[in-house]
């Protein structure tokens, strides 16, 4: 895709059956990560309808192809993402025959820094964030204010070493500086206004003796929604081995579906 001055490039992945105006799918690889294709969001798309685009985010000065939310080595970086996705919404949607309007973001690790970035940034670029170990930046957190609800969810292991569950206030993990998880996703709600808190808790898929507790915000005007998994013990992963990932992520985005069509 031809972007200013660059020429940046995504794969797609679209079901045998795909109908038209399906929903899309946009995954948002990790820092440097050379994971741009996965089997299981694949899988799910396949037996739910809807198409997976995987985008290649541009190298910092280290070299590492990453997503721009204010890393110490992306300093030199230009790229604003925001733009870029609304570009890139308008390409892959008209080329492929994909809804305007149903379009949902599933970021890890960098790509889950990311849906924090754009729903403070640009909230209604999407219909629905999703991040698996995503952060929440202490810049992003003091400097911006949510301007509209935002349904927004976050999986994340309480063990990961990398993106600290407890938060990175002293940025010694080099990253810059981080609020803990929790706390960004209770920043959420509280901005969506939601009213109501459920917790429940369920065996981790491969370990009955770990557990996964689920906190629920809702009761938001708006009905956005804002969920947390906690996977006890779970490090920095896709944590598909903890939790069915990909498959939580769609049922999550699908409660935002909409019939109506619109330009982004």
């Amino acid at each position: 895709m031809t972007y200013g001055d660059t020429v940046r490039t995504y794969s797609m992945y679209l079901p045998p059956s795909i109908s038209q105006g399906a929903p899309l799918v946009v995954y948002t690889h990790g820092y440097g990560s050379k994971t741009r294709w996965r089997e299981d969001l694949n899988a799910v798309a396949d037996s739910c309808g809807f198409a997976v685009c995987y985008p290649d985010g541009l190298p910092d000065s280290r070299g590492y192809d990453s997503w721009n939310v204010g890393y110490p080595s992306q300093d030199c970086m230009r790229v604003d993402e925001a733009d870029f996705f609304s570009h890139l919404l308008d390409e892959v949607t008209a080329r492929f025959g994909l809804s305007k309007a149903n379009v949902f973001m599933a970021g890890w690790s960098n790509g889950g820094d990311l849906c924090y970035h754009l729903a403070f940034t640009d909230p209604g670029l999407f219909r629905a964030y999703g991040s698996v170990g995503g952060l929440m930046y202490e810049n992003l957190y003091k400097n911006n204010n949510l301007t509209v609800p935002v349904s927004f969810i976050e999986i994340h292991g309480n063990s990961d070493d990398i993106a600290m569950w407890q938060g990175d206030h002293q940025n010694a993990g080099g990253w810059g500086a981080y609020i803990p998880v929790p706390l960004a996703v209770a920043a959420l709600a509280a901005h969506n206004r939601c009213t109501t808190m459920a917790v429940d808790t369920f065996p981790n898929r491969c370990d009955p003796s770990r557990v996964v507790n689920r906190t629920s915000y809702s009761g938001s005007p708006s009905e956005c929604d804002v969920i947390i998994y906690e996977i006890d013990g779970g490090k920095h992963s896709w944590a598909e081995e903890d939790v069915n990932t990909s498959r939580i992520l769609w049922d999550f985005f699908s409660r935002y579906m909409t019939n109506e069509n619109r330009d982004l």
